[in-house]
């Protein structure tokens, strides 16, 4: 006599040379003897591959409830960092990924710089793209540069990987399956292609820096005709009036919240949502690497790591605050301290005339902001004082031109005549101008009608970055020396900074109408300082310029 069983599912773990990726289907087959069992699934293990196995779902792929390790595995198997070492998935990171791997439909954790966020973004991206049929996977990054650098870092995963090649094909811009239609593709949150996707995965990295929650909305809305997932990963913002900001508080006010040191975790109450952040009290000793360490739970962020972050010139006490400590603040406090711009004054201090190598930044302003023209230049080796270094930058009193600020324009003649007047005081000087708002008319007139060298310097995001955080390092570093100039004071105490993707740059404080225009005229001028003295013989491809071979984007 047959005992009849029915087997509601029946669990296949795949090996070819894969992790196990354990995959779970339904069988309406009836055994009649349990000793069959065994045979079926020699079977069916030896009859599918993975391709194969993936085809039979519909929708998501239903893993296992080991989900969560297989990652890990995949992680340590087939994915190489830069130095070849494999990537291991720490036990911060498991925790904070339990809720995603097991269902949860919105993941958002919140930890400070230096975590390895973009890292397990990529990882999280390449493993759902190889265990998900046709997987639909989107990566929103705030920024072009840092949408680069996710895309960069995931391809990077692939070339270093003889598996990951043999499944995935990196495009120009997407990673896709090489055994169905599933794909990554990785965007920055300005763009609009994102729009009526139905993903199966949406990471949306750095998620307190986007600019609106339009996007997050839209990718959210789209997960529901196949069971999609997001997950949000981001250090802290800057504005808890920020739609962001206001979902983290929302989120501090679900049924389950939980803290445990400098970690928090909230949920919702059918568990579709979770928060993990992990960031220090407002009221925690900063100065305390045991205790900003609470806060930075990777096993690389040590004391000693931690201390060298702390002690660099660069480091401003709101960029610790928040990137270190998790903190969220509005970025009031100006992006140089009012002490170490004062310990780099030399009131009085002029460039000579007919000095060599003197670069002018100029940032315009026509009818609010105002028009500063700040001249700099490497100091001479015969004018250095004793114990001085070699590579001090000196700044010369600035022009600074107000517009009238009731809507007419400032006079044009009146810029262009500092303009003269300071290429008369310096033959051979370098402009470095914005070609935007009128820029590229300067810019002519000036190469046309004084014979001096002008270069193009972008104000976007990336290139400002560069040069704000330039100029920060100088005057920490006290490699920079100016005037004194009550002005040029103001304009650089009032910057404040705020962070763009990988980097800050100077911008106007919140809620202030107060003139930085000083302070962005002199970044400019430093970072093509600095540049100009490396500049290549040959002209860079696709650069146009006036006068120069070099233009700086």
């Amino acid at each position: 006599m047959f005992t009849q069983c029915v087997w509601p599912f029946v669990s296949v773990t795949l090996r070819s040379g894969s992790p196990p990726l354990e995959k779970r289907f339904c069988t309406s087959s009836t055994v009649s003897d349990v000793s069959m069992v065994f045979p079926v699934l020699r079977t069916i293990t030896q009859l599918l591959s993975d391709s194969a196995m993936r085809r039979l779902y519909r929708g998501r792929a239903r893993l296992s409830p080991s989900e969560l390790d297989q990652f890990a595995r995949f992680c340590r198997r087939h994915l190489r960092l830069e130095d070849g070492r494999p990537l291991v998935v720490e036990g911060f990171q498991k925790k904070m990924l339990t809720d995603f791997f097991a269902g949860t439909t919105e993941t958002i954790i919140l930890c400070p710089k230096k975590q390895g966020k973009s890292t397990i973004v990529a990882a999280i991206a390449l493993f759902h793209l190889v265990t998900t049929p046709d997987a639909e996977c989107v990566v929103v990054a705030a920024s072009r540069e840092q949408a680069a650098i996710l895309f960069g870092q995931a391809a990077g995963f692939v070339r270093r990987s003889e598996w990951l090649r043999e499944r995935v094909k990196p495009t120009l811009r997407e990673l896709r399956s090489r055994s169905d239609a599933g794909k990554v593709r990785v965007l920055a949150s300005d763009a609009d292609t994102a729009d009526g996707t139905i993903c199966t995965l949406a990471v949306v990295d750095e998620v307190a820096r986007h600019r609106s929650a339009e996007l997050y909305g839209t990718l959210r809305d789209g997960l529901g005709p196949r069971q999609g997932r997001l997950i949000g990963i981001s250090t802290a913002g800057d504005d808890e009036a920020s739609p962001f900001g206001r979902m983290r508080q929302a989120a501090y006010k679900l049924p389950t919240v939980e803290r445990e040191g400098a970690y928090r975790y909230c949920r919702s109450a059918n568990g579709a949502f979770v928060l993990h952040e992990w960031a220090l009290e407002p009221t925690d000793d900063r100065e305390d690497m045991e205790v900003v360490k609470l806060a930075n739970p990777a096993s690389w962020q040590t004391i000693p790591a931690l201390r060298r972050r702390f002690d660099s010139p660069s480091m401003t006490s709101w960029a610790w605050a928040r990137f270190a400590g998790g903190l969220w603040l509005a970025g009031e406090d100006s992006a140089i301290s009012a002490k170490e711009w004062g310990a780099c004054a030399q009131p009085g201090l002029e460039i000579p005339a007919s000095a060599e190598g003197v670069v002018i930044g100029v940032d315009l302003g026509w009818r609010w902001d105002t028009t500063g023209f700040v001249p700099i230049r490497r100091r001479d080796e015969d004018a250095r004082r004793d114990g001085e270094r070699g590579d001090l930058i000196e700044v010369n009193r600035p022009a600074i031109l107000t517009p009238p600020q009731d809507g007419s324009a400032l006079d044009s003649e009146e810029v262009f005549g500092v303009a003269a007047a300071m290429a008369e005081r310096w033959p051979g000087c370098t402009f470095v101008i914005d070609p935007e708002a009128g820029g590229e008319q300067l810019a002519q007139r000036i190469d046309r009608e004084l014979g001096a060298t002008v270069l193009t310097h972008s104000q976007k995001p990336g290139p400002m970055c560069e040069a704000s955080q330039l100029l920060s390092e100088a005057i920490a570093e006290r490699r920079l020396v100016h005037p004194a100039d009550q002005e040029l004071d103001r304009h650089v105490l009032a910057a404040a900074a705020k962070f763009y993707g990988v980097g800050w740059r100077f911008v106007k404080p919140k809620g202030k109408a107060l003139p930085i225009d000083g302070a962005i005229a002199l970044a400019m001028a430093i970072r093509v300082l600095n540049a100009t003295e490396q500049v290549p013989a040959e002209p860079r491809p696709g650069v146009r310029s006036h006068g120069s071979p070099v233009i700086f984007t």
